[in-house]
């Protein structure tokens, strides 16, 4: 499950397809077809079979018909332009259901819009500088923690880091969620995500009572049983004393002015707490790997943190003026996308970029192809934040959509992009990263992107 970090580059030929007929099928092995090539090098796998065009056939055991699609302008058609003609895949369905539930991640139709239209005041910037004191807080906790060790594993501090921003943000800023067992709670629902547990994840079904199986439903019981608490004692307080997450959720109504369900108020807050903590890591994760191998923009990020900065403390009244420490996050995301594919499932036969496709196939507009297209990206495998800055070049608008795209762009976009300023501001106003580990990263490159081995930095304190 493995790829290197620095992909090759490639030019790609481009014949127009004769419309109607099939797309092209990337080579594979009898049987099995891509599957060997998915479990041993999924960036790499990727990468290839873009070498095929725009719409290209993937054969993956327990896929059923599977199309990657490398162009934007394919992207947009299928998040966007034409949306109603997909839904979401039945894999996200199956690998996520029985977590998720009916949140905004999954549910569909008209039960995504009464909730994207209940959840979205909950989002909007007033809202998260409110967020953004808990941010900060835990951010700076986390510096002076940072002085206390020789070496960090960077992925696990920054996990830790998301998770306990978002907990205090959902519940409030006084609970304390290692008394309350949450690290470990999520560490049993996040275990088949695990690059090393994908593969027993994707062989193996859930009914099936394996130890691996039977922690992750162990999991979700006592996850259910902490939001249940949670929810009980913020009635009882009254929702409208609080303004943390929980407490909007509470009270937020749809047109006919109704109250979500228990169901669905538990479906969404278990939705954000494992969507919306794992991917801002992930960004983070990468952007200091980049930060330790190029020290000119870990200079120029110094410098205006310097400049804005009042001492070492990074608030929200800041942010704007964060531009280049943005943009820097921004590019990270760019090479490293935290989600590298959006797949979606045709709901009739459609012609995609020329090609026919079937009913019930999954389509997968790929971050991981697209954000690293020469077509798109002068020097696409350069980190280059300058490229968020000032007049951005001429490029189709989903040639970076790290977020997705159209209606069901991630409603936590913004609150991820000041929480991720803010932390990478307060860290690197403090340290200096100085990678130890092996800079040839091997990732796992499935539902989210992940580095195989731990990411080690020493982190010297700056003067």
């Amino acid at each position: 499950m493995a790829d290197r970090s620095t992909p090759r580059t490639r030019a790609r030929p481009r014949s127009p397809p004769t419309r109607g007929t099939a797309p092209p099928t990337h080579e594979g092995l009898p049987v099995i077809g891509n599957t060997h090539q998915l479990v041993l090098e999924q960036g790499g796998l990727y990468e290839d079979a873009a070498e095929r065009g725009d719409v290209v056939e993937l054969r993956i055991l327990g896929f059923g018909e599977f199309y990657q699609v490398n162009h934007p302008d394919l992207a947009e058609h299928i998040l966007v332009d034409d949306r109603d003609r997909f839904r979401k895949a039945s894999l996200s369905r199956d690998d996520l259901g029985d977590l998720l539930g009916q949140g905004l991640v999954l549910s569909e139709g008209d039960l995504w819009e009464r909730q994207r239209e209940r959840i979205q005041p909950a989002f909007y910037m007033d809202q998260i500088a409110d967020y953004a004191d808990v941010m900060t807080a835990e951010a700076r906790a986390a510096a002076d923690e940072w002085g206390e060790k020789a070496t960090v594993n960077v992925e696990r501090e920054m996990k830790a880091l998301t998770l306990g921003i978002l907990v205090k943000a959902m519940f409030g800023s006084e609970i304390d969620y290692e008394a309350a067992g949450i690290p470990d709670i999520v560490a049993k629902l996040q275990e088949p995500g695990e690059p090393v547990k994908q593969p027993i994840a994707r062989l193996v079904p859930k009914w099936v009572p394996i130890p691996m199986w039977r922690r992750y439903e162990r999991g979700i019981r006592e996850m259910e049983g902490l939001i249940e608490a949670f929810v009980d004692r913020r009635r009882a307080e009254g929702p409208e004393t609080r303004d943390d997450l929980l407490s909007r959720l509470l009270t937020a109504t749809d047109e006919a002015g109704e109250t979500m369900s228990e169901r669905l108020l538990r479906d969404e807050l278990m939705t954000f707490l494992f969507a919306g903590h794992e991917t801002t890591a992930t960004a983070l994760t990468f952007t200091w790997l980049l930060l330790a191998q190029h020290p000119d923009v870990e200079r120029r990020l110094v410098d205006e943190l310097e400049a804005v900065l009042d001492g070492d403390r990074a608030t929200v009244a800041d942010v704007p003026d964060l531009e280049y420490t943005e943009a820097v996050l921004r590019e990270a995301m760019r090479l490293y996308p935290p989600v590298p594919s959006i797949p979606r499932e045709t709901t009739e036969p459609l012609t995609l970029g020329g090609y026919s496709i079937p009913e019930g196939a999954t389509v997968a507009p790929m971050q991981w192809t697209i954000h690293r297209d020469e077509r798109f990206w002068d020097e696409p495998l350069t980190f280059d934040p300058d490229r968020f800055l000032g007049d951005e070049a001429e490029r189709p608008d989903l040639a970076y959509f790290p977020f997705g795209a159209g209606p069901r762009r991630c409603i936590g976009q913004q609150f991820a992009l000041v929480e991720g300023t803010l932390i990478l501001a307060t860290l690197a106003r403090r340290y200096h990263p100085v990678l130890v580990s092996d800079p040839n990263v091997d990732l796992s490159v499935s539902i989210t992107t992940r580095p195989l081995e731990p990411i080690e930095l020493r982190v010297e304190p700056r003067e």
